[in-house]
């Protein structure tokens, strides 16, 4: 090995182990951001929302106000609910809300209600990101709720299968090829979900109290903030995946 490649590697190895560190970094921000995401939505689903309805009845309600009288509102299933939570669906036009939110006469219930139409109005209007977003989601290629703990295990999974050369291979493709997907759905929810954000404090800022639509903003800038780690941790992982591929070439 010359010393020209050997300089080559060594670069590539404290890139990767910058990036590597970033990286834990960046998850360890995305999953306080997921702490106070959960703090803020159970301390407003604690308060009962001054309008005395239900997250079903609040999505019901702006669906028929906002000219959408054929999208249905259903509860989520068990499946649903753990991959995708709360969610508006472009394939069955349905917004389909957890057991908490469709039940619920809480603040947060109708910020999430009023969201979810938000996307939906959104569909309506022929919103491409939406639209794109909501295919790949539709395919079951990308689960919000599984990403952070999916690139968790891919680290995990370059640590103690680096010495076995073809488990290790399979892992990082795998890892590389969810990522990927991860990262364009992530790319696309900053700009759709800012703006169902935004559309979502309109509808309600008439039908809440001030107090109660401080809260809501407060959910949703925690929300915004998390999209927006997702993201992060997405590149960092990419980039880390190329240099650990260059390091290995490198060396063969």
């Amino acid at each position: 090995m010359n010393s020209i490649l050997a300089a080559q590697i060594q670069g590539i190895d404290i890139a990767y182990i910058v990036a590597s560190i970033l990286l834990g970094i960046a998850v360890l921000a995305a999953l306080i951001a997921q702490i106070f995401v959960i703090a803020g939505y159970w301390r407003g689903n604690r308060t009962q929302n001054s309008l005395g309805l239900t997250g079903e009845q609040v999505a019901r309600k702006l669906l028929d106000e906002n000219g959408m009288p054929d999208v249905q509102v259903k509860k989520c299933g068990i499946l649903r609910t753990l991959l995708f939570g709360n969610h508006y669906s472009i394939m069955k036009k349905t917004v389909y809300l957890r057991i908490l939110t469709i039940q619920k006469t809480s603040v947060t219930a109708a910020a999430i209600a009023a969201q979810k139409v938000a996307l939906a109005e959104q569909h309506r209007d022929g919103d491409k990101k939406m639209i794109i977003r909501g295919r790949l989601q539709g395919l079951g290629v990308f689960a919000p709720s599984l990403f952070i703990p999916l690139v968790l295990a891919g680290i995990l999974l370059d640590i103690f299968l680096i010495e076995a050369v073809l488990f290790s291979l399979i892992a990082l493709i795998l890892s590389a090829v969810f990522i990927l997907f991860g990262f364009i759905v992530t790319l696309l929810n900053i700009p759709v979900e800012k703006k169902a954000i935004v559309r979502a404090e309109e509808m309600l800022e008439n039908m809440l109290t001030p107090e109660e639509n401080t809260s809501v903003k407060k959910l949703f800038r925690c929300y915004m903030v998390e999209y927006i780690m997702q993201f992060i941790v997405s590149i960092l992982r990419i980039i880390q995946i190329i240099l650990k591929v260059l390091a290995k070439a490198k060396r063969r």
